[in-house]
């Protein structure tokens, strides 16, 4: 774990360029996923885009990544696609918001022992800012309590049992909690917070979420950290 202490609130910043990475990308069909592939294809990054049906992936503006056929449910799927990667990035999602489900603390387990398998150093994944509405005002405490939670309680079940995973493994993730997601530009300064809740976070941008992602791909100073994204 790094010795980094926990800040309240941090400036996006923008990591200097580093050498191509080998890079995989689990969730690559979908809208957050299509992002980061295209944008670590952008950076000159290998990237394999790692679906179960890959022929949905879409074509690229920068390039074209490798590709793999693997499922989270399915256990040991994701061993070989994963393999001699430097990063992984997992942008999971599910259809049902009310109804139970494992898919993100059984996609956290067999992304760990993935990791541990193939020697990726850093795993980010995608987690939601409204599992912490502690330093939300009153008012907007309450709003998530009766609208959001009552939405989203079954997801943010799994979350929670998902940051659990990986916060009981020795894999070195970044977990990236997003409010609600957008379609459109990237902000050109989005709110960061390491560790802690934003005291205000309406919405962000896919392209914002992705965009710090691939910016902070192999970065140690967000290994094993909570990072609270949102636009400005």
């Amino acid at each position: 774990m790094n010795d980094k202490a926990p800040s309240e609130t941090e400036p996006s910043r923008t990591i200097p360029r580093r050498e191509p990475m080998r890079i995989a990308v689990v969730g690559a069909t979908g809208r957050t996923g299509r992002l980061v592939v295209d944008l670590a294809l952008a950076a000159g990054h290998t990237v394999t885009a790692v679906a179960r049906d890959p022929a949905r992936l879409p074509e690229y503006a920068h390039g074209t990544p490798l590709t793999a056929r693997a499922d989270v449910g399915r256990p040991g799927s994701l061993r070989g696609p994963l393999s001699d990667q430097d990063a992984v990035v997992a942008t999971l999602g599910t259809t049902g918001r009310r109804t139970a489900t494992t898919v993100f603390s059984d996609g956290a387990r067999e992304l760990t022992a993935a990791l541990r398998d193939g020697g990726a150093r850093h795993l980010v994944t995608m987690s939601s800012a409204g599992l912490d509405t502690s330093r939300l005002p009153r008012a907007q405490r309450v709003v998530a309590r009766l609208v959001v939670d009552r939405l989203y309680r079954e997801v943010h079940h799994d979350l929670a049992r998902m940051e659990a995973v990986l916060a009981g493994s020795d894999t070195a993730w970044t977990v990236v909690r997003v409010p609600m997601l957008k379609d459109g530009p990237p902000s050109p300064g989005p709110q960061v917070s390491y560790d802690r809740p934003l005291p205000r976070a309406g919405t962000a941008t896919r392209a914002t979420v992705a965009h710090w992602i691939v910016d902070h791909l192999g970065d140690p100073t967000t290994f094993r950290r909570l990072v609270h994204l949102a636009d400005d």
